[in-house]
């Protein structure tokens, strides 16, 4: 299994590369697959994380975003990541002044931030998941990409990801395997804090 808490630095507002890894517990056990067919198992999928974005109806604005952010060429690179990737009624629960403020290209350095802070280097599947929260005692801290941390923890028969802002999401499709990492469907958006979770989070129930 993977280490589960990694530091990683951005550079031209992309990643730029990985500072290292270290053991991070946080609790219970999750299920094999929150919601949804898993795909774990096997050898991994043909296509890249950001190909299968573009290619899958509920991730349509995910995509747009990454796109708008300038990582597309991170998602179909050949470096593992796992993403927590927001389906499109995650981005629609978004005020629209805010939506079309990120999307704009003045808005490109906060979207990426905030982007970045779904993204985790390596493979991550819910099975670490419910390593990690275990070895944490119900909570399994994930280092982001952006910087600060995020943490899943179970909530009745799913798993909850809680961003550094306090917002909640919870994961509606897990272990997507790609050639490239896996994706995971969560149902809000994830922020890093700094104010910048106007109108997202607490999605989950």
């Amino acid at each position: 299994m993977i280490r589960l808490a990694v530091t990683v630095t951005l550079a031209a507002a992309a990643v730029a590369g990985c500072r290292g890894a270290e053991d991070a517990g946080n609790d219970a056990a999750a299920p094999a697959n929150a919601q949804g067919d898993s795909s774990t198992g096997g050898t991994k999928g043909a296509g890249t994380i950001g190909r299968t974005a573009t290619q899958t109806a509920d991730l349509r604005l995910f995509a747009q975003a990454v796109e708008a952010a300038g990582l597309a060429a991170t998602f179909d690179g050949s470096i593992s990541y796992t993403v927590f990737a927001p389906v499109n009624s995650a981005f629609e629960a978004l005020p629209a002044a805010t939506r079309s403020r990120l999307m704009a290209a003045a808005g490109r350095d906060q979207l990426t931030q905030i982007l970045t802070h779904h993204v985790v280097v390596g493979d991550v599947t819910s099975q670490d998941l419910a390593a990690a929260m275990e070895r944490g005692r119900g909570r399994a801290t994930l280092a982001t990409i952006a910087g600060p941390n995020i943490t899943v923890m179970r909530e009745g028969n799913g798993l909850v990801v809680t961003d550094a802002a306090g917002g909640r999401a919870r994961i509606v499709q897990a272990d997507r395997r790609q050639s490239n990492g896996y994706i995971h469907h969560i149902d809000a958006v994830l922020m890093p804090g700094s104010g910048e979770g106007e109108g997202a989070g607490g999605n989950s129930q």
